[in-house]
Formats: structure tokens, C-alpha cells, sequence
């Protein structure tokens, strides 16, 4: 994700929990994390753990490095499975608060009922009790609409150039 768009993001959110320029105590998740950027600066503005789902080698090597050189290592973990099948919850099978989900573009191009995307926040739905703020990447071009049978509805949405930020909510 961009600089320009991670700073957008987190400046939203600060105002969403109202917490400027900071976090609550939250359990978050970095679906498809790569190095980390977007749970660790969640980390560093305050919130109380952060599970980073990602299976690519190298990724998993510049995120393990970026956990250990920023300290982080008592309030990460680090899962190594397909997040598309694994980021419900967290190890301990506690639900998250907040989900920062960034897939592949070409896996989040699909915004019907049997793309990736929806899939996964029915998923994410069927664990009782879960009701996350969920901020996925995505291209510009993309739009997910949510129906009257959907268990989400797009709360806010951004555009960034060619870049798109949707916050899902239950």
C-alpha cells in the first residue's frame, strides 16, 4: 500500500475510533500482510496485538525482520497459511476488531457474491460475536456493492489515483 494511502487510512480510522493520530487497544490482523507496514504501524499507534497472515517466503523474511527491528515481537504473530483460508481469528481463537485486508489485486477484482472478497468477509461473518472494521486494498476501478442480503455494507470508501480503500462494517 502506498505511503500516501496508509497515512489516509490510519488518519480515517483515528477519527473513526476517535483517537487522532492514534489507535485504541485493539486485536488487529494484517491479511496478506507482505512486510508488515500496515499492522505494524497500527501497533505502533497503540493497538494491543496484531496476528500478520502471509505465506510468501521472502515476504515472511522482510516481515520477521521488520517485527524484530521495530521490538514488536510480545504483540505479533506471525501465521503462515493462505489468509484467504485462515485470518478469522487469531491463534488463541479470539476474534479481531480490525482487519487490514490486502490482497493481490487480481484476487480482489472479482466484487461478486463468489469473489474472494465477499467469501472471505462471509467467513469472517460466521464467527459469532465478530463484528471487525474491515479496510481492504483495492484498485480504483473495482466496486463492491453490497445488497439488502449482505451481512456487510461498505461504510466508507476512498480513492487514491489508481488505488481504492473500502471499510466494510456489519
Amino acid at each position: 500500500m502506498p505511503d500516501r494511502v496508509k497515512e489516509a487510512v490510519f488518519s480515517i480510522l483515528g477519527s473513526h475510533y476517535g483517537h487522532p493520530g492514534a489507535m485504541p487497544s485493539l486485536r488487529v490482523a494484517d491479511v496478506f500482510a507482505g512486510s508488515g507496514s500496515m499492522g505494524l504501524e497500527a501497533l505502533s499507534r497503540g493497538a494491543a496485538s496484531c496476528c500478520f497472515f502471509e505465506r510468501d517466503r521472502v515476504a515472511l523474511d522482510a516481515l520477521r525482520q521488520n517485527v524484530r527491528v521495530l521490538g514488536a515481537g510480545a504483540l505479533a504473530t506471525v501465521v503462515t497459511r493462505d489468509a484467504w483460508r485462515a485470518a478469522v481469528a487469531d491463534p488463541d481463537e479470539r476474534s479481531f476488531e480490525l482487519v487490514f485486508l490486502d490482497p493481490p489485486y487480481r484476487d480482489s477484482e472479482d466484487s461478486s457474491e463468489s469473489g474472494a472478497v465477499k467469501r472471505y468477509l462471509v467467513r469472517l461473518a460466521e464467527v459469532e460475536d465478530n463484528r471487525p472494521l474491515v479496510v481492504l486494498h483495492h484498485a480504483a476501478a473495482v466496486r463492491f456493492e453490497m445488497d439488502d442480503m449482505d451481512m456487510w455494507r461498505v461504510s466508507d470508501r476512498r480513492t487514491f489515483g489508481t488505488n481504492a480503500v473500502s471499510f466494510f462494517l456489519r
